[in-house]
């Protein structure tokens, strides 16, 4: 029965069966999640589903119409996805693979679970992102190198690659969230069982600052941080943690034309950004709300010490990459 089971299936499996825990340092007052909270989404209280219910029916200004928004909110209900999105508000770990990864392989019976995976606009273009962050950070690969995810969640953006050229190189998994680096060290004793894989439960503004990394990838936190100050040492933490010569490859959401007169949206489908927009604004009222313009980003890094190598947008403009380095 087991080998019929996906890896994804696999590795949850093996996250229940475990008995192993990873130590968090929360003695030194180590902040909540930014991204979701620690509750599972099997049930949603009654009282949230009225709260939005409520909301909805108060507000002048939603996207669609308001029996349209209705009906997607008791459509959301009935997915765990959907569910665990009307909870949190954001993403974890989990659920981010399952969009990028695992999500657009199954057959998936509920329509709007079924649009969330392989129509939503940012879905599609973080999809797109993680294949650009595969392609460069695979082109800057090479043997001996210590490699940093931050924030690690099942850390596929470095355990995916080969690793044939570099069989020494070595993997470090930042996260706060437990159940997600628990995960990540099974994916990567799945995908990469070759390649020495570390994972340490810390905040990302605290990665040690010993100029130890020779390429650093971090993906969905700095949009979750609506403070610049702070996004400015986040930036200047990744630049402590790498070498002289280093590479950062990060991303950003970028704002609508309507906050951003050179916005670089060019959306296939408008219309399915209006209905994201009233899933994660409306309905579930997203966290990702720090969006920044490619000049806001570029300045940042640059105040953080970093030399921009490279902006690549994805096709729709929406979550460009960035290749920054570390003067030598």
């Amino acid at each position: 029965m087991l080998k019929k089971l996906s890896h994804f299936s696999l590795m949850i499996l093996m996250l229940l069966a475990s008995q192993q825990t990873l130590a968090c340092d929360h003695d030194e007052g180590l902040p909540t999640l930014l991204t979701h909270q620690s509750a599972t989404a099997d049930e949603l209280p009654e009282t949230l589903l009225q709260e939005i219910e409520a909301r909805l029916r108060a507000s002048s200004t939603l996207y669609l119409p308001l029996e349209e928004e209705l009906a997607h909110l008791w459509q959301m209900t009935d997915f765990e996805l959907g569910r665990f999105l009307l909870l949190n508000g954001g993403i974890n770990g989990y659920w981010t693979a399952y969009w990028l990864i695992h999500g657009p392989q199954k057959d998936l019976t509920n329509p709007l679970e079924h649009w969330l995976i392989n129509k939503a606009p940012s879905f599609m273009a973080s999809r797109e992102r993680a294949g650009i962050f595969k392609r460069e950070t695979q082109a800057r690969l090479k043997d001996g190198m210590c490699l940093a995810s931050v924030p690690c969640g099942l850390m596929d953006d470095l355990v995916r690659l080969d690793y044939t050229n570099a069989p020494s190189a070595r993997l470090f998994g930042y996260d706060l969230d437990e159940a997600s680096l628990s995960l990540a060290k099974t994916n990567a004793a799945y995908h990469a069982p070759s390649q020495a894989a570390t994972f340490y439960c810390v905040d990302a503004w605290k990665l040690p600052q010993d100029a130890s990394f020779d390429l650093l990838t971090s993906n969905g936190l700095n949009f979750y941080v609506p403070e610049d100050s702070a996004v400015i040492t986040l930036y200047k933490t990744f630049f402590g943690a790498l070498k002289p010569g280093g590479v950062l490859i990060t991303s950003f959401l970028t704002p609508p034309p309507s906050a951003d007169p050179d916005s670089k949206w060019q959306l296939e489908t408008p219309l399915d950004m209006q209905k994201q927009m009233a899933i994660f604004k409306d309905l579930m009222s997203a966290k990702w709300t720090g969006l920044r313009s490619e000049i806001l980003s570029r300045t940042q890094l640059q105040e953080a010490g970093f030399l921009i190598e490279d902006v690549i947008y994805d096709s729709q403009g929406l979550f460009p990459t960035v290749i920054a380095k570390k003067p030598a």
